[in-house]
């Protein structure tokens, strides 16, 4: 046994009864490192991860490369989840040597931490082979393998110097549309997303780009996320008899999963879907919101009212058994209706993958389904929820994937966000309350004594390890909360919780947040995340939430932080896809500044109504009694009242929601 037996990670737990012995990420293995003069190896995974499970049982199982890494190395196994800005270090490292990121990743470091070799996925024979290459070169070379550790060092040293380095680049609007009109070379008009293989949802790209769409009338910018959204809704990226997404598709046309579902990818689904439903209105994409609440409500929801982290890709050792069917299942589940619902689901060449199973997706949405199929919709309705209901009866007999049940705060504050925005849709205010329930969880299970939120909590543990983007989207979640329910506490705390990130998050070489507080301290070095990707990066975000607070605090300080932060990246802002969510922040800067206030005994009804209609890059506030805030300050009447203001100019009141006004030009 090793000594990961006492952890509480899933994907550290998968690895304890590997004759490896491994590490968990902590000084005493840095220390054993050291007084031993060994490399280190630093494996990275999660417990999703389907060919980190390969890798295991090809190579963390067997003895022969468990002795040999035993006698040569100090091993760290690394759960990516648990320590992002680990996983993010070693990333740089080894795209600075010039290999492909991904997961498993594997990096050999110096007893001091510095890097000097790294990759992906190894099989037996070639990781033996790189095992055998370093040792021989550690102790045959050792002053080459450190002067190469030092110029690796260096380089991550100017890597991160660069991200910090004011420029005189505007970010404004024609400089957004230039980058809109770049990317726009790269969509894949038919299938949606970009033109690539493997598709990645990436929601926050398309949060931006129906945003830029919306305030611009950008008619092919509405179109392309229109289309991508439908095209995702019907592919087999989706599971279409219990919702969820999984986490890409290996293709270019949304239809072969790598099976495995992730909260922060369907969190910020659900949000954009619930968004793009009050733009298009289209009945899918309602569906898609309400279904997937439902998956994460049935397989990831915490008794502690938290939601856990991921479902595996694998069951019993098979990527995506879980999920895809045989001719022969579907017959003997369906009987009389089996022929209905193969065409329904394009069961056929469309649908097939491998070894004569079929992932169950849709060519049509059901309007268009029922007009082809000459079917009225009381009698589809009918038939498709007998299908349903047989389908995933049959399918939870089935052995489930693992369940990786660690808690993080930043993923859990992302769902508060997308059940805010989906209350905001017709038919489904009730989400609010839900929206309410799970920020009060995160704050009673994963707040620390200083009023910070640590980054993860498992099986009644509350981890030490706190981290700048669990604080920035509890901010964002707050935010979000306030501007629907006019409750004091949430803009308040919010308030509270971006000082202290200011205050344990600062650095004195930028205006930019570090990663990890001023006051940690670890092997790895402190580094300036400043790209978005699947997750907003947490600068962003932070930047995005001083602008909304100052707004409605009326607080130049935090508005002119933002400010510095843009012009910090600004140089780097070349590639709109790679900085959607640091888009949206300027886009509140550039655009005009325009709040609706609701004041009276029914503000908060008619501030719901009029959140309805898709209205980005808006403040909104809101209070049934007198407020010393801002933007209610001597706003109270006793007829409810409703001001927009515009660059801090106020129309006359008007006393329907329906009177309300917008324009962004």
């Amino acid at each position: 046994m090793n000594l990961l037996a006492a952890e509480t990670s899933p994907y550290l737990l998968q690895h304890k009864d590997n004759p490896v012995l491994w590490h968990a990420w902590n000084d005493e293995a840095w220390r054993r490192a050291h007084d031993e003069n060994k490399m280190v190896l630093v494996s990275i995974g999660y417990s999703a991860c389907h060919w980190c499970h390969v890798m295991e049982h090809e190579v963390f199982e067997d003895f022969e490369c468990a002795e040999f890494m035993n006698m040569n190395f100090v091993c760290i196994k690394v759960d990516r989840e648990e320590r992002p800005d680990v996983d993010s270090w070693f990333m740089d490292a080894v795209h600075l040597m010039g290999s492909q990121g991904g997961w498993p990743l594997n990096v050999f470091t110096l007893p001091d931490g510095r890097p000097i070799y790294g990759g992906t996925y190894f099989p037996k024979q070639s990781w033996l082979q790189v095992l055998e290459n370093l040792t021989q070169v550690y102790t045959q070379d050792g002053s080459r393998v450190n002067e190469y550790a030092a110029q690796l060092a260096d380089g991550m040293r100017q890597l991160n110097a660069a991200s910090h380095v004011p420029s005189d680049m505007v970010i404004d609007l024609p400089r957004i549309s230039e980058l809109v009109d770049k990317w726009q070379t790269q969509w894949d008009g038919e299938n949606g997303g970009n033109l690539r293989a493997p598709k990645f949802p990436m929601p926050n790209n398309w949060e931006f780009l129906l945003q830029f769409g919306k305030v611009t009338s950008n008619i092919s910018a509405l179109n392309q996320v229109k289309n991508t959204l439908e095209k995702m809704a019907l592919g087999g990226i989706y599971d279409q008899i219990a919702g969820g997404f999984a986490r890409y598709s290996v293709d270019g046309i949304w239809k072969v999963p790598h099976f495995e579902k992730m909260l922060y990818d369907n969190a910020q689904l659900i949000g954009l879907y619930a968004q793009a439903y009050r733009e298009f209105e289209l009945p899918l994409f309602s569906e898609v919101v309400d279904q997937t609440i439902s998956f994460l409500d049935t397989e990831l929801k915490a008794p502690n009212g938290l939601y856990y982290s991921a479902l595996d890709a694998d069951t019993e050792g098979v990527e995506g058994k879980f999920y895809v069917w045989s001719d022969a299942e579907l017959d003997e589940v369906l009987r009389e209706k089996s022929s209905i619902a193969k065409r329904y689901f394009a069961i056929g060449h469309a649908s097939h993958w491998e070894h004569g199973n079929h992932i169950l997706l849709r060519t049509d949405d059901d309007e268009e389904w029922l007009t082809q199929n000459q079917m009225t919709s009381a009698r589809w309705m009918e038939l498709k929820t007998e299908i349903f209901r047989d389908l995933l009866h049959y399918r939870n007999n089935r052995i489930k994937p693992g369940i990786d049940d660690k808690c993080i705060a930043s993923w859990n504050a992302l769902l508060v966000i997308g059940l805010c925005e989906s209350a905001k849709c017709g038919g489904k205010h009730h989400m609010l309350s839900r929206a309410e329930a799970l920020l009060d969880a995160i704050e009673r299970e994963m707040s620390t004594a200083e009023g910070l939120v640590v980054h993860t909590a498992t099986k009644g543990q509350k981890s030490s390890i706190v981290l700048i983007e669990d604080q920035v989207l509890c901010v964002e979640a707050g935010l979000a909360l306030y501007e629907l329910t006019g409750k004091d506490q949430y803009l308040n705390n919010a308030f509270r919780l971006m000082d202290k990130v200011i205050q344990h998050f600062s650095s004195d070489d930028s205006a930019l947040l570090l990663s990890r507080p001023k006051w940690s301290k670890d092997v790895i070095g402190d580094k300036f995340e400043t790209q978005d990707n699947v997750i907003p990066c947490a600068n962003s975000i932070a930047c995005k939430a001083m602008i909304r607070l100052s707004m409605h605090l009326d607080d130049s300080a935090l508005r002119e932080r933002a400010m510095h932060m843009l012009q910090t990246v600004g140089a780097q802002i070349d590639y709109a896809p790679g900085f959607s969510n640091w888009l949206q922040a300027a886009m509140w800067l550039v655009l005009p500044a325009q709040e609706v206030v609701c004041s009276g005994a029914g503000a908060i009804d008619f501030l719901n109504e009029i959140q309805e209609k898709y209205t980005p890059f808006v403040t909104y506030a809101a209070s049934t009694t007198q407020s010393e805030l801002p933007l209610l300050q001597g706003r109270f009447r006793e007829q409810t009242a409703i001001y927009v203001c515009r660059n801090k100019t106020c129309n006359l009141p008007v006393f329907r929601p329906d009177e309300v006004k917008i324009a962004w030009n």
